[in-house]
């Protein structure tokens, strides 16, 4: 047939006939479908949505409930609709980027890891680290040198005897953690090859010091000390490379504010010489071609009394010290800002990044501990609140972009230990006799990581009745609320977003999530 040739009805009109057999075929067709056994299958409803609640509560002393999942309705509102809601998230108002939650890995915590049976560890990295698992712990904070947690003398990766010096750093050596810390830290980024690896030093090398010892005293305000104390980071940090393990983070002073530590590494370093340090380093990584960020100050919210008493007479006691550090020449090199949460409250995180908020901010240390004669129950039960309140959601709301608590593992004296806290709580207790114990860091470090993950936005969010709460928006579109519920009795929030509501029953002393679906 020709291109040309016309179809037989282009530019006619359809007979009438045939319309009147088409009428008759979708008449009949309608008829079988509605004869006894062939009534057609109703077209399936979508599922209702639905919000899921997740709560870990207090319960005899210990967190029960761990477990405890339900799912909630979710009430799609118009946009006019604005109810007597108990928490209200702000979607289009956002804030930091989350990097993480973890803990610290000192040398005490690899020590009971690594001496573990080998299946006992691998599952407990699996727990602890798992991208899916039950914690999804993301950040790991490691010593560079001991710290007060190390089974043994105290030391750092050059020491030397009493009055010689290393300027070339020719006995450098990295081997005290090849015995335990870096095999255990490639056990968990095989599980977790993400995982963020940030360093802190409790002191420099001895002969570097002004006292010529571990145990307090300050860097030598010498060129050559500044510039050799630089190089002693990039060597850690290249080495470490080389054995697997990227040092994604660093700060350069563990409590720089605390002078006289009792027993175990610590040093004094004023703001003016942590600046000079930091511009050194911040100069040394970059001709190493090594992306390292710098985080300043690592100490508390706020300058604690005791520390302020030990300033030298004639000296500032820096009760600024995170905005005294970046207002110095060093700032261009300044990443971020590290807390720790012994003193003050996180508030004086929002007032720092309100002056400076280009500036990333850190929790990087908070540990449970006891009172003399406190039972395990009250250590528990306090550690429980105080961490789910002012450290993980009061820190989250006031622009902490990552929550990282202290020792991974101790064993049950609370050690081993170096001088130092005596009655610290890991994440875990390893026991003499393997058994494992799940401690209150544990249940607030597994609230957030299962709920937040990397790369959450946080969102504004207000409560009518000073709920101590705080939201996000997660990588996949989803929102939702951390919320500590400290009462007696259980209560029922009303959450909204103002495009959907729900409500949900928090129990009694309960760190809770709220999460609904992309809308």
């Amino acid at each position: 047939m020709s291109d040309e040739t016309p179809h037989p009805l282009r530019g006619k009109a359809v007979p009438a006939l045939l319309i009147a057999l088409i009428l008759a075929a979708v008449l009949t067709i309608a008829l079988v479908l509605t004869l006894p056994g062939r009534t057609p299958s109703p077209s399936p409803s979508p599922s209702p949505a639905v919000a899921t609640v997740t709560s870990a509560a207090l319960q005899d002393g210990t967190a029960q409930g761990e477990l405890r999942k339900e799912s909630v309705p979710l009430t799609r509102m118009p946009e006019a609709d604005s109810p007597d809601a108990d928490i209200t998230v702000h979607a289009d108002r956002t804030g930091q980027t989350v990097a993480g939650f973890g803990a610290a890995l000192t040398h005490s915590s690899a020590g009971l890891i690594a001496g573990m049976p080998d299946d006992a560890r691998a599952d407990l990295i699996e727990e602890l680290f798992a991208p899916d698992g039950p914690v999804r712990l993301s950040v790991l904070r490691i010593p560079i040198g001991a710290s007060d947690f190390v089974d043994g003398e105290p030391f750092t990766f050059d020491d030397l005897p009493p009055g010689e010096t290393d300027w070339e750093l020719s006995r450098f050596s990295i081997d005290r953690d090849r015995e335990a810390m870096l095999p255990v830290l490639r056990e968990i980024l095989q599980v977790n090859p993400g995982i963020r690896v940030m360093a802190s030093p409790w002191s420099p090398p001895a002969w570097l010091k002004t006292t010529g010892s571990l145990e307090g005293g300050r860097l030598l305000d010498e060129e050559r000390a500044y510039e050799t104390y630089a190089a002693y980071f990039v060597r850690f940090i290249e080495e470490y490379r080389d054995a697997g393990v990227e040092i994604t983070e660093l700060t350069v002073q563990n409590e720089p504010q605390y002078r006289h530590p009792h027993g175990y590494p610590g040093t004094d370093m004023p703001v003016w010489q942590q600046a000079k340090l930091i511009e050194r380093l911040g100069s040394a990584l970059e001709a190493a071609g090594l992306g390292t960020r710098i985080f300043g100050y690592d100490h508390n919210w706020e300058l604690h009394p005791g520390d302020a008493a030990t300033t030298p007479q004639g000296e500032d006691p820096a009760y600024e010290y995170p905005a005294d550090l970046l207002r110095t020449s060093a700032a261009p090199w300044i990443d971020g800002i590290a807390y720790h949460c012994y003193y003050g409250d996180a508030s004086r995180q929002q007032r720092l990044w309100e002056q400076f908020r280009d500036i990333e901010i850190w929790v990087t240390e908070c540990s449970g501990s006891r009172g003399a004669g406190d039972s395990d129950e009250k250590a528990f039960a306090d550690t429980f609140a105080w961490q789910s309140e002012r450290m993980l959601v009061n820190a989250l709301r006031y622009r902490a972009s990552a929550v990282i608590t202290f020792n991974l593992a101790l064993d049950e004296r609370h050690g081993p230990h170096h001088g130092g806290c005596e009655t610290c709580s890991g994440v875990v207790t390893i026991a003499d006799d393997g058994s494992l114990t799940r401690n209150a860091e544990y249940y607030v470090l597994a609230q957030a990581g299962r709920a937040v993950p990397p790369g959450s936005v946080h969102l504004e969010s207000t409560s009518a009745d000073e709920l101590v709460q705080t939201a996000f928006r997660t990588p996949d579109g989803g929102a939702v609320v951390l919320v500590w519920h400290g009462g007696d009795a259980p209560r029922i929030v009303r959450v909204t977003d103002g495009k959907v509501a729900m409500s949900a029953e928090l129990p009694p002393r309960s760190l809770s999530t709220v999460r609904w679906p992309r809308d």
